[in-house]
């Protein structure tokens, strides 16, 4: 399956914005082959502003996985709680928009969408910060905020 394109910056501002909000309970995974984990690595530290990656890299938030693992190259992958207004472009990224393994929570597989997540302040795991959210959305978005 190919990777879907990146988002427009319209609908990376929305999504972000969403996501941003305490009610999401947003968390963002990343499911690395070995042998890609030094690029994702070097672009994870470039688009966050070297913000320290998690130490363990054999569970959640952060999967290094061994190359014989029948895994693609990079899966990263945005869990939250939906919660209304919910935009609709949220639905057009989770079309099934179901509950993932029965908890409260909703995912979205979409790799270049959470690299641009990450250029906009977010970051790997669940603390997600709306202080530096914001101040990496002031200068990636000057003209909207």
């Amino acid at each position: 399956m190919a990777r879907r394109p990146p988002v427009g910056d319209n609908e990376l501002f929305l999504i972000s914005t969403y996501l941003t909000n305490t009610e999401a309970s947003t968390e963002i995974h990343a499911e690395i082959r070995a042998r890609y984990r030094n690029d994702f690595e070097a672009e994870y530290a470039d688009a966050t502003n070297n913000f320290r990656l998690p130490c363990n890299t054999n569970e959640r938030p952060y999967y290094v996985w061994p190359e014989s693992t029948n895994k693609r190259g990079r899966q990263l992958r945005i869990y939250f709680a939906l919660f209304s207004p919910q935009p609709p472009l949220i639905k057009d990224l989770n079309p099934n928009c179901g509950q993932w393994f029965g908890q409260n929570l909703y995912r979205i597989n979409h790799t270049n969408l959470v690299m641009q997540l990450f250029e906009c302040g977010f970051v790997l795991g669940n603390n997600q910060d709306a202080e530096r959210i914001a101040h990496f959305m002031r200068q990636k978005f000057p003209m909207t905020l």
